[in-house]
């Protein structure tokens, strides 16, 4: 048996490609660990191959930075893992994020600004770029945002889509502008759209498979970019509302499908409602949570208030969606499937309750999530 045992280990040294598809399983933190084993497995490891060949495994969140106002134009930011335990856990380089801003992450590489530059940032190798000016700076737009586009699975690289007003041109319309990391340069997408300014967030563009969404501010709406034919549609379905009833709602994408999570009038029920990939069809409640009977809420002089924030959702071990949900100084996990709950992480206490809407509802405190996923890519 032993004779066995050391003859597999041997031919798996002497096959890379074997070799190569158990390395990138591993945690990355064990990985720089392994480049000490051989000139041979740092050599393997230090390659491209083995770089693309990590991004294509489906990765889970494994921490969120998260990050509070202290008034209007200070925000603090602290990452918090989900992997409790010390020896594997794969804590990402993190520099001063007093001095930045957080635009978007998306599956491992996150889009930051920072004074007058917008730059890639992949927070598992520390490595940055600073992006190019779409555009001369005495041709830049007021009203004007970036989002994000990577997805190893599905295209090469990342990609940025640049929305701006056309004021100063000689279309009062939005038009767009498309960035690819493999050719380093910005084109003009050939549509142009208007909306009113006020009705769409453009700040908070999501990606999920192959297009960029953004949802409505004061309307029921949505749009989204199609990366494939490099244009705007507006084919999304109407987001659900009951009867009577104004609800804010955050975009979640989890379990392989788009989210909606939001809640309506009396903030005592969350309602998570998924989307079908036709575009076509409406939005489906998948479940709706009563919060009024649990330690989510506050009973006093008769009154019912709320005394949690939603903050993110999230994929569970068992590919089950469990919101996480801030109570005072702690995050807690509600699992969907079942409504139970279970403690994540302690939140540091903040000295200033400044409050800012954020997802889906106004929050004090602590406020905006985003995601980090271990990554190896290039930026």
């Amino acid at each position: 048996m032993r004779g066995l045992i050391s003859s597999s280990a041997q031919a798996t040294e002497l096959n890379d490609d074997l070799l190569t598809q158990i390395l990138v399983r591993v945690p990355h933190k064990d990985v720089i660990t392994f480049k000490l084993v051989s000139k041979k497995w740092r050599s393997l490891i230090s390659a491209p191959y083995f770089r693309c060949c990590h991004a294509t495994i489906k990765r889970r969140v494994s921490g969120l930075f998260l990050y509070h106002f202290t008034n209007p134009i200070n925000y603090e930011f602290k990452f918090f893992s989900f992997d409790t335990s010390s020896s594997s856990s794969c804590f990402p380089e993190i520099p001063d994020l007093h001095s930045w801003q957080i635009l978007q992450s998306c599956n491992g590489l996150m889009l930051v600004h920072k004074s007058k530059d917008v730059f890639i940032y992949n927070p598992t190798t520390g490595d940055k770029k600073t992006l190019p000016s779409p555009f001369p700076s005495f041709h830049e737009s007021r009203f004007a945002h970036y989002s994000l586009a990577f997805d190893p699975l599905r295209f090469l690289g990342y990609k940025l889509i640049y929305i701006f007003h056309g004021g100063y041109s000689k279309e009062d319309c939005y038009q767009t502008m498309i960035y690819s990391s493999e050719s380093g340069v910005w084109n003009l997408c050939g549509s142009s759209f208007w909306t009113p300014l006020e009705m769409m967030d453009f700040a908070h563009g999501t990606y999920f498979k192959n297009s960029v969404y953004w949802i409505g501010n004061r309307s029921k709406t949505m749009l989204r970019f199609d990366l494939k034919e490099e244009c705007v549609k507006d084919d999304m379905p109407p987001l659900p509302a009951e009867p009577h009833n104004y609800y804010e709602y955050g975009l979640a994408p989890a379990c392989g499908y788009m989210n909606l999570v939001g809640f309506g009038d009396s903030e005592l029920c969350v309602s998570v409602f998924r989307l079908k990939e036709d575009y076509s069809s409406r939005w489906v409640l998948m479940h709706s949570v009563e919060l009024q009977f649990t330690p989510l809420v506050i009973r006093e002089n008769g009154s019912v208030r709320r005394a949690y924030s939603i903050i993110y959702l999230i994929e569970d071990d068992e590919d089950e969606m469990a919101l996480l949900v801030q109570t005072h100084d702690k995050v807690s996990a509600l699992r969907l499937k079942d409504n139970t709950y279970h403690h994540v992480f302690d939140l540091p206490k903040v000295r200033s309750s400044y409050l800012h809407y954020s997802f889906p509802r106004v929050v004090m405190g602590w406020y905006r999530a985003f995601e980090y996923i271990e990554s190896l890519a290039c930026v």
